[in-house]
């Protein structure tokens, strides 16, 4: 399988790009400083702007699937995440990728009702514009036409995979207590099963080890 990854020198990423070699997939990264990851086989790094769509529909020409895991950035007017993620459906129709997945954040959209007292205080002094600026930019993903899947990762952490990893339909989630955190791991291994299959086509999945209520 061709892959495309944004956000390939970020944490999740990382992961992500090792796990999908390993398992002898192709990877193009297209990243602002493609000195930020190492070569390796099976890997090409092509350097570019993630708000230039004609740029990223050459760069993403031929993949099976386009995964984004960009970071939350603080918004501005015209947002970074509502920008980046027009970019990209322009540039996924144009190179007739139609499998698009994004990491975004439990929290963003619908997700924030379905929350804690607790964790959404945690997301408000997170920065409310931010949430907004993903939540705009996934509108214009879902309305896009294209086989579109959110992934919602609790709190993110560095740990190993776990044994209590859960992966949740947002439509059918009706709380989520707490704080809970998943490992990133967890997140890059989920990401890379969803590109393969249509399982999760046009769904939002709660990643996450915590029960829910």
């Amino acid at each position: 399988m061709k892959l495309f990854i944004l956000g390939g020198t970020g944490a999740t990423g990382g992961l992500f790009i090792a796990d999908a070699l390993a398992a002898g997939h192709e990877v193009t990264a297209y990243v602002r400083n493609p000195q930020k990851l190492t070569p390796r086989t099976g890997l090409s790094v092509t350097a570019g702007d993630v708000l230039d769509p004609g740029a990223m529909a050459e760069a993403m020409r031929g993949a099976d699937a386009a995964v984004s895991m960009l970071g939350l950035r603080s918004a501005r007017p015209g947002g970074f995440s509502e920008g980046a993620q027009r970019a990209i459906v322009q540039a996924a129709q144009r190179s007739g990728t139609t499998r698009v997945l994004v990491m975004s954040a439990f929290g963003v959209g619908e997700s924030r009702a379905k929350a804690s007292r607790l964790a959404r205080l945690m997301y408000d002094a997170g920065g409310k514009a931010i949430y907004a600026d993903k939540a705009a930019g996934e509108k214009i993903l879902t309305a896009s036409g294209l086989g579109w899947t959110l992934a919602y990762p609790v709190l993110l952490t560095n740990k190993p995979r776990s044994s209590a990893f859960t992966v949740i339909d947002l439509a059918q989630l009706q709380h989520l207590p707490g704080l809970p955190r998943v490992p990133r791991a967890d997140v890059a291994g989920f990401l890379l099963d969803a590109a393969a299959s249509d399982s999760w086509s046009r769904r939002t999945a709660v990643l996450t080890t915590a029960r829910p209520r």
